[in-house]
């Protein structure tokens, strides 16, 4: 049976990564459990404990090497390679994902898609606009694995559906999805109201 890994240790090994990256820059070749936990704010032994679930990256009493570790990370994330998405709504969020950097986290946006006519054909920031209607056979041709929602609510669940009929294997969602998708995949929400109401009961907790 494949070992259940705890949600919040993947969303941990994301951050690593990210202080990962940021220590490589300084120069370090070598890193310290406790190093990465300080520059993480969380303890050392958490740091041990979820590296563990994947197995032994240091050597004990020296480190990891964090070109190693940042590797075995990114294989671990999936990310070892690129993974091509398509982007349903170019309104401002869509508009703002095609101007952000995601080929230097392992995702590339190979295509858009909108209903307005004045966005057909076009192309932002060299990704090209197709009509949702276009959406099925894109994905194939293209072979995308990963489609964006940025829809309004009403139009979330057709789109959704249109993704992953076209062969999409997972899907992120600004918009909420209520009904069932037509095929089970992995579906993730970005929802900021909800990180903010979070952040809000930390605030009033500590007061």
């Amino acid at each position: 049976m494949r070992k259940r890994i705890p949600e919040a240790t993947i969303r941990r090994l994301t951050h690593y990564l990210r202080c990962i990256e940021f220590i490589k820059e300084t120069g370090a070749e070598i890193l310290q459990s406790r190093d990465l936990a300080t520059f993480c704010s969380i303890s050392d032994s958490l740091v041990r404990r979820d590296l563990s679930y994947f197995g032994e990256f240091g050597t004990k009493g020296v480190g990891y090497s964090i070109s190693e570790l940042e590797k075995h990370i990114k294989k671990i994330l999936g990310i070892d390679r690129t993974k091509k998405v398509g982007l349903a709504g170019v309104g401002n969020i869509g508009r703002a994902l095609l101007n952000f950097p995601l080929l230097k986290n392992g995702f590339s946006i190979e295509a858009a898609f909108d209903i307005r006519d004045e966005l057909i054909g076009k192309k932002i920031n060299g990704v090209m606009v197709y009509h949702e209607n276009d959406m099925i056979k894109v994905f194939k041709e293209k072979q995308l694995e990963m489609g964006i929602i940025a829809v309004p609510q009403q139009a979330a669940l057709d789109v959704a559906n249109k993704m992953i009929e076209g062969g999409a294997k997972g899907l992120l969602s600004f918009a909420l999805i209520q009904c069932p998708l037509k095929k089970k995949v992995p579906l993730r929400y970005i929802e900021i109201a909800a990180e903010l109401e979070i952040l809000s009961y930390e605030i009033e907790k500590e007061e």
